[in-house]
């Protein structure tokens, strides 16, 4: 690292090995053997599949945070990014908790509003917290900055005695010291010198067009009923590197979903359309089947956090991977499963159907070819 693949992109840091040893760790790689043994005593096909995937992280290369330090004890956060249930409200109130040392609930998270968000990039190719937490950061260091010099003026001290942590500013080296939110209450009033007063407030508005890529490994495991084609997914293992993290509880939630997009795109969704007049037959949920809660196991989820370089923060996108790698990791436990028939291949979704005629079809094909050696 770093790396440019063929395509000229440069792969900028990472630690692929570790990341897909610890997926087969997760997986058990080398017990499956005997759960093999274990499913053919059952009369069931079991196999195992492995995929990676490294994603590039682009989209909108600008973004724009706007932060107000209200006297009243709130920190206002105008974003151009919008949630699509990653949970912003949490993380981005965590960013600026860890930088401003405001506690999470007094943050007051504001997107989507187009009389007050100016710009930014919304949420796509997983930029929300790339590229927000980066422009949160820098606005932070300029409320920071102009507060230490507000600060100083209220303490009757010079700027560069003034030091600030955990949300106050302090005099070093001794016990004087004001909070965050009353140096924005001084900002509002006559006595502090009039260059330094006005709401507590900055702006960062960022254009950053290098990418960083996400990657991760997954394992999944299958087992097929050959007298029926019916798949069921048994175990699924997943490692993501999203650079940092700055909530694992929210990026495992995310890849848990991912993860269930992947396999009930593998297996059971499917557009069914009338050949002769083109009309959508499985146009409802009756008739297009979406993955379901009891058809699908716990998954083994962790997190690899190795700094990505080209982030000023050192994070990736974090969370994609849970469905960019499980329609390869769950079709080749699919075909592994079907192997011992001579399947090498399966169109998706492998439905029961598809699997059950793919069955009978390299059953029929070993039929001919053994009759055919006879004949010779």
């Amino acid at each position: 690292m770093p790396y440019r693949n063929p395509l000229g992109l440069v792969y900028d840091s990472g630690d692929y090995p570790a990341s897909l040893r610890r997926a087969a760790e997760l997986g058990d790689w080398t017990g499956f053997a005997v759960r093999r043994a274990e499913a053919r005593r059952r009369g069931r096909c079991r196999g195992i599949g492995v995929a990676m995937s490294i994603e590039l992280n682009t989209g909108a290369p600008r973004e724009r945070a706007e932060l107000t330090i209200d006297p009243s004890g709130t920190v206002e956060l105008v974003l151009g990014t919008m949630s699509a249930g990653q949970g912003h409200e949490t993380s981005f109130a965590q960013v600026i908790a860890e930088w401003l040392g405001a506690e999470p609930e007094r943050v007051r998270l504001v997107t989507g509003d187009t009389d007050r968000v100016q710009a930014g990039g919304g949420s796509a190719s997983a930029r929300s917290m790339r590229l927000g937490s980066w422009v949160i950061a820098k606005a932070a260091d300029a409320i920071v900055d102009r507060g230490r010099r507000i600060a100083g003026a209220m303490l009757e001290t010079a700027e560069q005695d003034i030091e600030f942590a955990l949300g106050r500013f302090v005099v070093k080296g001794t016990d004087r010291g004001i909070g965050l939110f009353e140096v924005a209450a001084g900002a509002l009033g006559d006595g502090i010198p009039s260059d330094l007063r006005g709401p507590l407030m900055a702006v960062s508005d960022e254009t950053m067009s290098i990418p960083s890529y996400a990657y991760t490994s997954a394992v999944c495991e299958v087992e097929v009923d050959p007298e029926t084609g019916l798949v069921e997914v048994v175990r699924y293992a997943s490692v993501d590197d999203c650079g940092r993290a700055v909530n694992p509880l929210l990026i495992h939630g995310q890849s848990h979903g991912g993860i269930a997009q992947g396999i009930g795109q593998t297996l059971w969704e499917q557009c069914v359309y009338d050949p002769q007049s083109g009309q959508l037959l499985s146009g409802s949920l009756l008739d297009y089947a979406l993955p379901r809660a009891d058809l699908l196991p716990g998954f083994d989820t962790e997190i690899s956090e190795v700094p990505s370089t080209t982030n000023p923060l050192g994070m990736r996108g974090g969370s994609e991977g849970g469905i960019t790698p499980g329609l390869a990791a769950v079709a080749n436990a699919v075909v592994d499963a079907l192997a011992e028939f001579g399947v090498e291949h399966i169109e998706l979704p492998a439905t029961p159907e598809r699997v059950w005629r793919a069955i009978r079809a390299a059953r029929r094909n070993g039929a001919e070819q053994r009759e055919s050696r006879r004949a010779l």
